[in-house]
Protein backbone atom coordinates (compact mmCIF):
# COMPACT_ATOMS: atom_id res chain seq x y z
CA UNK A 1 0.00 0.00 0.00
CA UNK A 2 1.25 3.87 -0.58
CA UNK A 3 0.82 6.69 1.54
CA UNK A 4 -1.77 9.13 0.42
CA UNK A 5 -0.99 12.28 -1.63
CA UNK A 6 -2.22 14.52 0.91
CA UNK A 7 -0.87 17.95 -1.09
CA UNK A 8 -3.03 17.11 -4.18
CA UNK A 9 -6.00 18.41 -2.92
CA UNK A 10 -4.44 21.72 -2.06
CA UNK A 11 -2.80 22.19 -4.98
CA UNK A 12 -6.22 21.52 -6.84
CA UNK A 13 -7.88 24.31 -4.49
CA UNK A 14 -4.92 26.75 -5.47
CA UNK A 15 -5.43 26.18 -9.16
CA UNK A 16 -9.02 26.31 -8.98
CA UNK A 17 -8.87 29.73 -6.85
CA UNK A 18 -6.52 31.36 -9.61
CA UNK A 19 -7.96 30.07 -12.74
CA UNK A 20 -8.90 33.50 -13.77
CA UNK A 21 -4.75 34.52 -13.73
CA UNK A 22 -5.27 31.87 -17.44
CA UNK A 23 -6.68 35.22 -18.81
CA UNK A 24 -3.63 36.99 -18.75
CA UNK A 25 -1.65 34.40 -20.83
CA UNK A 26 -1.42 34.13 -24.54
CA UNK A 27 -3.11 31.86 -27.08
CA UNK A 28 -0.06 29.84 -27.59
CA UNK A 29 -0.31 28.85 -23.71
CA UNK A 30 -3.63 27.12 -24.89
CA UNK A 31 -4.37 23.60 -24.74
CA UNK A 32 -5.21 22.64 -28.55
CA UNK A 33 -6.63 19.58 -29.53
CA UNK A 34 -7.38 17.19 -32.57
CA UNK A 35 -8.76 13.35 -33.17
CA UNK A 36 -9.17 11.20 -36.26
CA UNK A 37 -11.57 8.26 -36.51
CA UNK A 38 -11.40 5.42 -39.20
CA UNK A 39 -14.77 5.65 -40.12
CA UNK A 40 -18.22 7.44 -39.84
CA UNK A 41 -21.09 4.53 -39.75
CA UNK A 42 -21.47 2.03 -36.82
CA UNK A 43 -23.93 -0.39 -34.68
CA UNK A 44 -24.60 0.07 -31.34
CA UNK A 45 -22.08 -1.56 -29.03
CA UNK A 46 -19.18 -1.19 -31.20
CA UNK A 47 -16.19 1.06 -30.63
CA UNK A 48 -15.00 3.67 -31.95
CA UNK A 49 -11.21 4.00 -32.08
CA UNK A 50 -9.95 6.99 -31.68
CA UNK A 51 -6.62 8.77 -32.51
CA UNK A 52 -6.50 12.05 -30.34
CA UNK A 53 -3.77 14.79 -29.76
CA UNK A 54 -3.77 17.61 -27.43
CA UNK A 55 -0.36 19.75 -28.02
CA UNK A 56 0.65 23.37 -26.12
CA UNK A 57 3.31 25.43 -28.36
CA UNK A 58 3.83 22.83 -30.66
CA UNK A 59 4.44 20.70 -27.75
CA UNK A 60 2.77 18.05 -25.75
CA UNK A 61 0.19 19.03 -23.35
CA UNK A 62 0.15 18.86 -19.62
CA UNK A 63 -3.35 17.10 -19.58
CA UNK A 64 -2.67 13.64 -18.53
CA UNK A 65 -6.43 12.73 -20.03
CA UNK A 66 -8.18 13.79 -23.35
CA UNK A 67 -12.10 13.13 -23.09
CA UNK A 68 -14.15 11.76 -26.26
CA UNK A 69 -17.83 12.59 -25.98
CA UNK A 70 -21.28 11.73 -27.57
CA UNK A 71 -23.76 13.79 -27.83
CA UNK A 72 -27.51 13.57 -29.66
CA UNK A 73 -29.62 16.09 -31.17
CA UNK A 74 -31.20 17.07 -28.17
CA UNK A 75 -27.77 18.35 -26.34
CA UNK A 76 -27.25 15.33 -24.07
CA UNK A 77 -24.20 13.56 -23.59
CA UNK A 78 -24.34 9.70 -24.19
CA UNK A 79 -21.39 8.59 -23.21
CA UNK A 80 -18.15 9.25 -22.28
CA UNK A 81 -14.65 8.01 -22.65
CA UNK A 82 -11.69 8.78 -20.40
CA UNK A 83 -8.54 8.06 -22.73
CA UNK A 84 -4.94 8.01 -21.19
CA UNK A 85 -2.49 10.71 -22.88
CA UNK A 86 1.29 10.00 -23.07
CA UNK A 87 3.47 12.50 -24.66
CA UNK A 88 0.59 14.50 -25.63
CA UNK A 89 -1.00 11.34 -27.70
CA UNK A 90 -3.84 9.08 -27.26
CA UNK A 91 -4.99 6.08 -28.53
CA UNK A 92 -8.46 4.04 -27.58
CA UNK A 93 -11.77 3.52 -27.65
CA UNK A 94 -15.47 4.66 -27.22
CA UNK A 95 -17.63 2.09 -26.17
CA UNK A 96 -21.23 2.50 -28.20
CA UNK A 97 -24.13 1.89 -25.81
CA UNK A 98 -26.00 -1.09 -27.34
CA UNK A 99 -29.72 0.61 -26.66
CA UNK A 100 -28.34 3.85 -28.40
CA UNK A 101 -31.52 4.45 -30.85
CA UNK A 102 -30.44 5.00 -34.64
CA UNK A 103 -29.89 8.85 -35.35
CA UNK A 104 -26.88 10.77 -35.77
CA UNK A 105 -24.54 12.09 -33.26
CA UNK A 106 -22.05 14.58 -32.89
CA UNK A 107 -18.32 12.94 -31.49
CA UNK A 108 -16.05 15.63 -30.04
CA UNK A 109 -12.54 15.40 -28.14
CA UNK A 110 -11.32 18.02 -25.24
CA UNK A 111 -9.58 18.04 -22.36
CA UNK A 112 -10.41 19.32 -18.55
CA UNK A 113 -9.36 22.58 -19.62
CA UNK A 114 -9.10 23.18 -23.42
CA UNK A 115 -12.77 24.22 -24.01
CA UNK A 116 -12.48 27.14 -21.67
CA UNK A 117 -9.67 28.38 -22.91
CA UNK A 118 -9.92 28.55 -26.60
CA UNK A 119 -14.13 26.95 -27.48
CA UNK A 120 -12.47 27.14 -31.53
CA UNK A 121 -9.55 25.01 -30.94
CA UNK A 122 -9.80 23.03 -27.35
CA UNK A 123 -12.89 21.26 -28.62
CA UNK A 124 -13.25 19.66 -31.55
CA UNK A 125 -15.90 17.53 -33.38
CA UNK A 126 -17.68 15.52 -36.25
CA UNK A 127 -20.89 13.67 -36.69
CA UNK A 128 -21.31 10.45 -37.24
CA UNK A 129 -24.37 7.77 -37.36
CA UNK A 130 -25.68 4.85 -35.52
CA UNK A 131 -27.43 2.45 -35.99
CA UNK A 132 -29.94 -0.07 -33.60
CA UNK A 133 -32.03 -2.52 -35.60
CA UNK A 134 -34.22 -2.53 -31.97
CA UNK A 135 -35.00 1.39 -32.79
CA UNK A 136 -34.78 2.18 -36.22
CA UNK A 137 -35.00 5.38 -38.08
CA UNK A 138 -36.83 6.69 -40.23
CA UNK A 139 -38.17 4.81 -42.66
CA UNK A 140 -39.34 6.31 -46.25
CA UNK A 141 -40.33 5.17 -49.59
CA UNK A 142 -37.29 6.45 -50.95
CA UNK A 143 -34.14 8.88 -49.02
CA UNK A 144 -32.16 11.68 -49.87
CA UNK A 145 -28.99 10.96 -51.43
CA UNK A 146 -25.52 12.00 -49.99
CA UNK A 147 -23.06 14.50 -52.56
CA UNK A 148 -20.77 11.90 -53.39
CA UNK A 149 -17.20 12.92 -52.71
CA UNK A 150 -14.94 13.96 -55.86
CA UNK A 151 -13.14 10.81 -57.03
CA UNK A 152 -9.17 11.65 -56.79
CA UNK A 153 -7.83 10.24 -60.01
CA UNK A 154 -4.29 10.51 -58.46
CA UNK A 155 -5.30 7.57 -56.61
CA UNK A 156 -4.77 4.56 -58.85
CA UNK A 157 -6.13 1.37 -57.80
CA UNK A 158 -5.45 -1.89 -59.40
CA UNK A 159 -7.44 -3.44 -61.39
CA UNK A 160 -10.03 -6.80 -60.62
CA UNK A 161 -10.44 -5.23 -57.02
CA UNK A 162 -14.40 -5.91 -57.05
CA UNK A 163 -14.32 -9.37 -55.84
CA UNK A 164 -14.31 -10.41 -51.95
CA UNK A 165 -10.20 -12.12 -51.20
CA UNK A 166 -8.83 -10.36 -53.92
CA UNK A 167 -6.05 -8.20 -53.22
CA UNK A 168 -6.08 -4.25 -54.24
CA UNK A 169 -3.21 -2.41 -54.63
CA UNK A 170 -3.46 1.65 -54.25
CA UNK A 171 -0.81 3.72 -55.60
CA UNK A 172 -0.77 6.63 -53.77
CA UNK A 173 0.80 10.10 -55.69
CA UNK A 174 4.67 11.00 -55.90
CA UNK A 175 6.12 13.52 -53.92
CA UNK A 176 3.31 13.56 -51.66
CA UNK A 177 3.50 14.01 -47.67
CA UNK A 178 0.86 11.58 -46.27
CA UNK A 179 -0.91 12.82 -42.84
CA UNK A 180 -3.31 10.14 -42.77
CA UNK A 181 -5.17 7.17 -44.88
CA UNK A 182 -8.32 5.55 -43.87
CA UNK A 183 -10.48 2.66 -45.78
CA UNK A 184 -13.19 2.13 -44.98
CA UNK A 185 -17.44 1.59 -45.29
CA UNK A 186 -18.60 4.10 -47.19
CA UNK A 187 -21.38 6.37 -45.10
CA UNK A 188 -24.14 6.82 -47.76
CA UNK A 189 -26.93 8.45 -44.93
CA UNK A 190 -24.60 11.40 -43.68
CA UNK A 191 -23.68 14.39 -46.08
CA UNK A 192 -21.44 16.48 -43.86
CA UNK A 193 -18.74 13.62 -42.67
CA UNK A 194 -15.55 16.16 -41.71
CA UNK A 195 -14.41 18.33 -38.91
CA UNK A 196 -17.03 20.78 -37.93
CA UNK A 197 -15.95 24.41 -36.52
CA UNK A 198 -17.29 25.07 -32.92
CA UNK A 199 -17.39 28.74 -33.88
CA UNK A 200 -20.45 26.91 -36.55
CA UNK A 201 -21.89 25.05 -33.80
CA UNK A 202 -21.53 26.31 -30.59
CA UNK A 203 -23.16 30.02 -29.54
CA UNK A 204 -21.85 29.81 -25.80
CA UNK A 205 -20.45 27.81 -23.13
CA UNK A 206 -21.31 27.31 -19.68
CA UNK A 207 -18.46 29.02 -17.31
CA UNK A 208 -16.56 26.50 -15.33
CA UNK A 209 -12.82 27.11 -13.21
CA UNK A 210 -9.55 25.14 -14.60
CA UNK A 211 -8.87 22.47 -12.71
CA UNK A 212 -5.69 20.52 -15.16
CA UNK A 213 -5.64 17.47 -14.54
CA UNK A 214 -1.79 16.72 -14.62
CA UNK A 215 -1.76 13.96 -12.91
CA UNK A 216 -4.56 12.04 -13.83
CA UNK A 217 -8.58 11.90 -13.62
CA UNK A 218 -10.00 14.20 -11.28
CA UNK A 219 -14.23 13.96 -10.04
CA UNK A 220 -15.79 16.54 -9.32
CA UNK A 221 -19.05 16.82 -6.81
CA UNK A 222 -21.24 19.17 -5.73
CA UNK A 223 -23.91 19.77 -3.16
CA UNK A 224 -26.79 21.87 -3.78
CA UNK A 225 -26.74 25.15 -2.78
CA UNK A 226 -29.04 25.02 0.32
CA UNK A 227 -27.02 21.36 1.50
CA UNK A 228 -23.86 23.10 1.95
CA UNK A 229 -22.26 22.06 5.49
CA UNK A 230 -18.32 23.12 4.52
CA UNK A 231 -17.39 21.06 7.76
CA UNK A 232 -18.88 18.09 6.58
CA UNK A 233 -16.82 15.37 5.52
CA UNK A 234 -17.38 13.32 2.15
CA UNK A 235 -15.71 9.82 1.35
CA UNK A 236 -15.38 8.92 -2.55
CA UNK A 237 -14.33 5.34 -2.91
CA UNK A 238 -13.89 3.91 -6.26
CA UNK A 239 -13.56 0.34 -7.06
CA UNK A 240 -12.12 -2.30 -9.95
CA UNK A 241 -9.94 -4.56 -9.85
CA UNK A 242 -8.40 -2.53 -6.57
CA UNK A 243 -10.09 0.08 -4.68
CA UNK A 244 -9.06 3.41 -3.44
CA UNK A 245 -10.66 5.89 -1.11
CA UNK A 246 -10.49 9.70 -1.32
CA UNK A 247 -12.22 12.69 0.75
CA UNK A 248 -12.73 16.09 0.66
CA UNK A 249 -14.95 18.83 2.18
CA UNK A 250 -17.35 21.18 0.06
CA UNK A 251 -16.64 24.43 -0.68
CA UNK A 252 -18.86 27.53 0.12
CA UNK A 253 -20.34 26.69 -3.36
CA UNK A 254 -20.74 23.20 -2.67
CA UNK A 255 -18.08 22.14 -5.21
CA UNK A 256 -15.50 19.56 -4.03
CA UNK A 257 -12.54 18.04 -6.51
CA UNK A 258 -11.26 14.15 -5.55
CA UNK A 259 -7.96 13.52 -6.91
CA UNK A 260 -7.94 10.10 -8.20
CA UNK A 261 -4.56 10.40 -9.73
CA UNK A 262 -3.16 7.32 -8.43
CA UNK A 263 -6.08 5.41 -9.63
CA UNK A 264 -6.21 4.27 -13.39
CA UNK A 265 -9.06 2.13 -13.96
CA UNK A 266 -11.93 1.67 -12.22
CA UNK A 267 -15.60 0.89 -12.72
CA UNK A 268 -17.98 2.35 -10.21
CA UNK A 269 -17.41 4.36 -7.37
CA UNK A 270 -19.40 4.71 -3.77
CA UNK A 271 -20.54 8.13 -2.22
CA UNK A 272 -20.93 8.76 1.17
CA UNK A 273 -21.31 11.28 3.79
CA UNK A 274 -19.76 11.73 7.21
CA UNK A 275 -21.61 9.28 9.31
CA UNK A 276 -23.94 7.87 6.61
CA UNK A 277 -25.14 11.38 6.21
CA UNK A 278 -27.53 12.04 3.31
CA UNK A 279 -26.71 12.55 0.08
CA UNK A 280 -30.19 13.67 -1.53
CA UNK A 281 -28.45 16.97 -2.59
CA UNK A 282 -25.01 15.28 -3.46
CA UNK A 283 -24.30 15.18 -7.25
CA UNK A 284 -21.31 13.80 -9.57
CA UNK A 285 -20.31 16.76 -12.25
CA UNK A 286 -19.69 15.52 -15.37
CA UNK A 287 -15.93 16.74 -16.55
CA UNK A 288 -17.28 17.66 -20.41
CA UNK A 289 -18.29 21.77 -20.66
CA UNK A 290 -21.77 22.53 -21.30
CA UNK A 291 -22.23 24.28 -24.60
CA UNK A 292 -25.30 25.70 -26.37
CA UNK A 293 -25.98 24.36 -30.16
CA UNK A 294 -26.25 28.01 -32.44
CA UNK A 295 -30.01 27.90 -33.83
CA UNK A 296 -28.73 27.41 -37.16
CA UNK A 297 -27.10 24.29 -36.29
CA UNK A 298 -28.89 21.08 -36.98
CA UNK A 299 -28.36 17.14 -36.72
CA UNK A 300 -29.20 16.21 -40.01
CA UNK A 301 -32.01 13.61 -39.84
CA UNK A 302 -31.05 10.07 -40.50
CA UNK A 303 -33.34 8.23 -42.96
CA UNK A 304 -33.20 5.22 -44.85
CA UNK A 305 -35.70 3.26 -47.16
CA UNK A 306 -36.37 -0.20 -47.93
CA UNK A 307 -33.39 -0.43 -50.63
CA UNK A 308 -31.01 0.00 -47.97
CA UNK A 309 -31.96 -3.11 -45.91
CA UNK A 310 -29.07 -5.34 -47.77
CA UNK A 311 -26.33 -3.06 -47.33
CA UNK A 312 -27.58 -2.57 -43.81
CA UNK A 313 -27.23 -5.88 -42.88
CA UNK A 314 -24.17 -6.37 -44.36
CA UNK A 315 -22.36 -3.58 -42.16
CA UNK A 316 -24.26 -5.05 -38.97
CA UNK A 317 -21.95 -8.35 -39.75
CA UNK A 318 -19.05 -6.25 -39.50
CA UNK A 319 -20.32 -4.68 -36.11
CA UNK A 320 -20.77 -7.78 -34.82
CA UNK A 321 -17.45 -9.47 -35.92
CA UNK A 322 -14.56 -6.12 -35.45
CA UNK A 323 -15.26 -6.47 -31.68
CA UNK A 324 -13.43 -9.76 -31.26
CA UNK A 325 -10.56 -8.70 -33.04
CA UNK A 326 -7.05 -9.46 -30.76
CA UNK A 327 -5.77 -5.76 -29.35
CA UNK A 328 -3.89 -6.00 -25.95
CA UNK A 329 -4.06 -3.85 -23.32
CA UNK A 330 -1.14 -2.58 -20.95
CA UNK A 331 -1.12 -5.52 -18.42
CA UNK A 332 1.26 -3.14 -16.12
CA UNK A 333 0.15 -3.26 -12.43
CA UNK A 334 -0.32 1.37 -11.86
CA UNK A 335 0.35 1.98 -8.26
CA UNK A 336 -2.69 2.16 -6.23
CA UNK A 337 -3.07 5.00 -3.29
CA UNK A 338 -5.29 2.97 -1.13
CA UNK A 339 -4.59 5.21 1.53
CA UNK A 340 -2.06 3.62 4.68
CA UNK A 341 -0.07 1.35 5.55
CA UNK A 342 -0.69 -1.44 7.66
CA UNK A 343 0.82 -2.57 10.71
CA UNK A 344 -0.58 -6.13 10.57
CA UNK A 345 -2.05 -8.65 8.18
CA UNK A 346 -4.30 -11.52 9.21
CA UNK A 347 -5.45 -13.55 6.47
CA UNK A 348 -8.50 -14.73 7.70
CA UNK A 349 -8.26 -18.55 6.29
CA UNK A 350 -5.23 -19.07 8.49
CA UNK A 351 -7.40 -18.67 11.46
CA UNK A 352 -10.72 -20.73 12.43
CA UNK A 353 -13.66 -18.99 10.45
CA UNK A 354 -16.08 -17.54 13.21
CA UNK A 355 -19.59 -16.37 12.35
CA UNK A 356 -19.49 -12.80 13.55
CA UNK A 357 -16.53 -10.07 12.88
CA UNK A 358 -17.06 -9.30 16.55
CA UNK A 359 -15.92 -12.73 17.63
CA UNK A 360 -13.25 -12.61 15.01
CA UNK A 361 -11.72 -9.73 16.98
CA UNK A 362 -12.39 -11.08 20.25
CA UNK A 363 -10.36 -14.37 19.29
CA UNK A 364 -7.35 -13.25 17.31
CA UNK A 365 -6.89 -10.00 16.89
CA UNK A 366 -5.05 -7.79 19.87
CA UNK A 367 -4.67 -4.57 18.47
CA UNK A 368 -8.09 -4.23 18.45
CA UNK A 369 -10.91 -4.59 20.93
CA UNK A 370 -14.62 -4.49 20.94
CA UNK A 371 -17.33 -3.58 23.41
CA UNK A 372 -20.78 -2.88 23.88
CA UNK A 373 -22.04 0.34 25.15
CA UNK A 374 -25.54 1.82 25.48
CA UNK A 375 -26.51 -0.83 22.40
CA UNK A 376 -23.48 -0.01 20.43
CA UNK A 377 -20.84 -2.26 19.30
CA UNK A 378 -17.28 0.22 19.47
CA UNK A 379 -14.36 -0.94 18.40
CA UNK A 380 -10.95 0.43 19.98
CA UNK A 381 -7.59 -0.14 18.22
CA UNK A 382 -4.48 0.08 20.22
CA UNK A 383 -2.21 3.15 19.74
CA UNK A 384 0.60 1.28 19.42
CA UNK A 385 2.75 4.21 19.77
CA UNK A 386 1.37 5.77 23.64
CA UNK A 387 0.54 1.78 24.55
CA UNK A 388 -3.26 2.62 25.26
CA UNK A 389 -6.35 2.38 23.40
CA UNK A 390 -8.14 5.26 21.38
CA UNK A 391 -11.03 7.17 22.56
CA UNK A 392 -12.89 6.22 19.46
CA UNK A 393 -14.17 3.89 16.54
CA UNK A 394 -11.02 3.80 14.03
CA UNK A 395 -11.89 4.48 10.36
CA UNK A 396 -13.67 0.94 9.39
CA UNK A 397 -13.32 -0.17 5.63
CA UNK A 398 -14.71 -3.29 3.64
CA UNK A 399 -12.74 -2.97 0.11
CA UNK A 400 -12.11 0.61 1.09
CA UNK A 401 -15.35 1.65 1.62
CA UNK A 402 -15.76 3.51 4.79
CA UNK A 403 -18.28 1.98 7.38
CA UNK A 404 -20.20 3.96 9.86
CA UNK A 405 -22.87 1.65 11.37
CA UNK A 406 -20.65 -0.43 13.67
CA UNK A 407 -23.62 -3.13 15.10
CA UNK A 408 -23.73 -3.91 11.46
CA UNK A 409 -19.90 -4.64 10.79
CA UNK A 410 -19.74 -6.34 14.01
CA UNK A 411 -22.91 -8.78 13.55
CA UNK A 412 -21.69 -9.47 9.67
CA UNK A 413 -20.31 -12.62 8.87
CA UNK A 414 -16.86 -12.49 7.01
CA UNK A 415 -17.09 -15.41 5.19
CA UNK A 416 -16.45 -13.65 2.06
CA UNK A 417 -13.63 -11.34 3.49
CA UNK A 418 -10.03 -12.10 3.02
CA UNK A 419 -8.18 -10.54 5.15
CA UNK A 420 -7.73 -8.02 7.52
CA UNK A 421 -5.16 -5.19 7.62
CA UNK A 422 -4.87 -3.23 10.91
CA UNK A 423 -3.13 0.35 11.66
CA UNK A 424 -2.36 1.31 15.09
CA UNK A 425 -1.42 4.66 15.08
CA UNK A 426 -3.39 7.86 14.20
CA UNK A 427 -4.28 7.92 10.63
CA UNK A 428 -4.21 11.31 8.38
CA UNK A 429 -6.44 11.46 5.28
CA UNK A 430 -5.36 14.62 3.94
CA UNK A 431 -6.44 16.86 6.81
CA UNK A 432 -8.51 14.28 8.77
CA UNK A 433 -7.35 12.33 11.21
CA UNK A 434 -8.89 9.18 12.50
CA UNK A 435 -7.84 6.79 15.67
CA UNK A 436 -6.92 3.86 13.45
CA UNK A 437 -7.52 1.96 10.66
CA UNK A 438 -9.63 -1.41 10.77
CA UNK A 439 -9.55 -2.45 6.97
CA UNK A 440 -11.39 -5.46 5.93
CA UNK A 441 -10.68 -6.77 1.91
CA UNK A 442 -12.79 -9.18 0.38
CA UNK A 443 -11.40 -11.85 -1.74
CA UNK A 444 -13.50 -11.17 -5.45
CA UNK A 445 -13.09 -6.85 -4.57
CA UNK A 446 -16.67 -7.05 -4.25
CA UNK A 447 -17.28 -6.50 -0.65
CA UNK A 448 -17.59 -9.73 0.57
CA UNK A 449 -21.79 -9.44 0.76
CA UNK A 450 -21.15 -7.10 2.98
CA UNK A 451 -24.31 -4.10 2.22
CA UNK A 452 -23.85 -0.54 0.74
CA UNK A 453 -24.51 1.92 3.25
CA UNK A 454 -28.21 2.73 3.28
CA UNK A 455 -27.30 6.56 2.38
CA UNK A 456 -24.39 5.53 -0.13
CA UNK A 457 -24.59 6.59 -3.72
CA UNK A 458 -23.93 4.01 -5.74
CA UNK A 459 -22.91 4.92 -9.65
CA UNK A 460 -21.36 3.31 -12.62
CA UNK A 461 -18.33 5.66 -13.39
CA UNK A 462 -15.67 3.98 -15.76
CA UNK A 463 -12.43 5.34 -14.67
CA UNK A 464 -9.23 5.85 -17.51
CA UNK A 465 -8.99 3.16 -19.95
CA UNK A 466 -6.52 1.15 -20.17
CA UNK A 467 -3.82 1.70 -22.49
CA UNK A 468 -3.41 -0.03 -25.64
CA UNK A 469 -0.31 -1.34 -25.87
CA UNK A 470 -0.53 -3.64 -29.21
CA UNK A 471 -2.62 -2.30 -32.05
CA UNK A 472 -1.11 -3.14 -34.92
CA UNK A 473 -3.18 -6.12 -36.16
CA UNK A 474 -6.34 -4.15 -35.49
CA UNK A 475 -8.02 -4.00 -38.58
CA UNK A 476 -5.97 -6.76 -40.40
CA UNK A 477 -7.68 -9.49 -41.78
CA UNK A 478 -8.36 -12.47 -40.50
CA UNK A 479 -5.62 -15.30 -40.51
CA UNK A 480 -6.58 -18.59 -43.25
CA UNK A 481 -6.85 -20.75 -40.53
CA UNK A 482 -9.25 -18.99 -39.05
CA UNK A 483 -12.95 -19.62 -38.66
CA UNK A 484 -13.45 -16.02 -39.14
CA UNK A 485 -15.29 -14.46 -41.72
CA UNK A 486 -13.71 -11.23 -42.92
CA UNK A 487 -16.50 -8.66 -42.28
CA UNK A 488 -14.18 -6.09 -41.45
CA UNK A 489 -15.82 -2.46 -42.38
CA UNK A 490 -12.56 -1.05 -41.76
CA UNK A 491 -9.40 -2.19 -43.73
CA UNK A 492 -6.93 0.51 -43.29
CA UNK A 493 -5.84 2.81 -40.96
CA UNK A 494 -2.56 5.00 -40.42
CA UNK A 495 -3.65 6.52 -37.37
CA UNK A 496 -2.93 2.97 -35.48
CA UNK A 497 0.61 3.59 -33.69
CA UNK A 498 3.53 1.77 -34.67
CA UNK A 499 2.14 0.99 -37.72
CA UNK A 500 4.86 1.31 -40.56
CA UNK A 501 4.94 4.57 -42.52
CA UNK A 502 2.66 4.48 -46.25
CA UNK A 503 4.81 3.79 -48.43
CA UNK A 504 4.07 4.84 -52.17
CA UNK A 505 1.81 1.61 -52.52
CA UNK A 506 -0.96 -0.26 -50.20
CA UNK A 507 -1.87 -3.68 -50.67
CA UNK A 508 -5.28 -4.74 -48.64
CA UNK A 509 -7.31 -8.03 -48.57
CA UNK A 510 -10.74 -7.37 -50.25
CA UNK A 511 -13.02 -8.29 -47.29
CA UNK A 512 -16.36 -10.07 -47.75
CA UNK A 513 -18.93 -7.23 -46.88
CA UNK A 514 -20.76 -6.36 -50.18
CA UNK A 515 -20.85 -2.65 -50.88
CA UNK A 516 -18.97 0.78 -51.23
CA UNK A 517 -15.83 0.97 -49.78
CA UNK A 518 -13.99 4.89 -49.40
CA UNK A 519 -10.50 5.54 -49.50
CA UNK A 520 -8.94 9.16 -47.90
CA UNK A 521 -5.96 10.35 -48.08
CA UNK A 522 -4.84 13.11 -46.52
CA UNK A 523 -2.07 15.36 -46.89
CA UNK A 524 -0.03 17.35 -44.72
CA UNK A 525 -0.08 20.34 -46.05
CA UNK A 526 -4.70 19.93 -45.07
CA UNK A 527 -5.68 18.51 -48.72
CA UNK A 528 -7.94 15.26 -49.16
CA UNK A 529 -8.07 12.62 -51.42
CA UNK A 530 -10.96 10.59 -51.77
CA UNK A 531 -11.86 7.41 -53.81
CA UNK A 532 -14.45 4.75 -53.78
CA UNK A 533 -14.98 1.06 -54.85
CA UNK A 534 -16.97 -1.62 -54.84
CA UNK A 535 -17.09 -4.88 -53.20
CA UNK A 536 -19.92 -6.92 -55.40
CA UNK A 537 -21.18 -10.68 -55.17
Amino acid sequence: MKILYRLIPVLISILCCTSLAFGQITESDFETVGFSIPKTIYFGGERIWISSHATQHDLPAESKIIYAELVDRYNESVAIAKIPLEGGKGFNFLQLPTNLPSDNYLLRVFTRISPYQNLENGIVQQFITVFNSKVPPTVVPERKQTSPSNESDELILSANINQPGSKLKIELPKGVKVKEIRIAAENPFLNDQGMISSANAYESIDAHSLVPELFGHIIEAKVEAEAVDTTRLYYLSLHGEKSALFTDRPDAEGRMFFDAGGMKNWDYLIAQADGNGSLLDFGIVSPAPITHFKKSFVFPELEISPADEFLLKELLKGGQVEGYFVHEYDATLFPVVTGFVEDRTYLLDDYTRFETVETVIKEYVPEVSVKTSKKMKEFRTLNEIRSYSFDANPLMLVDAMPVFDSNQLAAFNPDGFEKLEVLTRTFYLNEEEFEGVMSFVSYKNDFGGFPIPSNGIYLDYQGILPRISAATELFDAPGQESNIMDWRTVLYWSAIPELAPASSAIEISVPEIIGKFKITVETENGESMDRTFEVKK
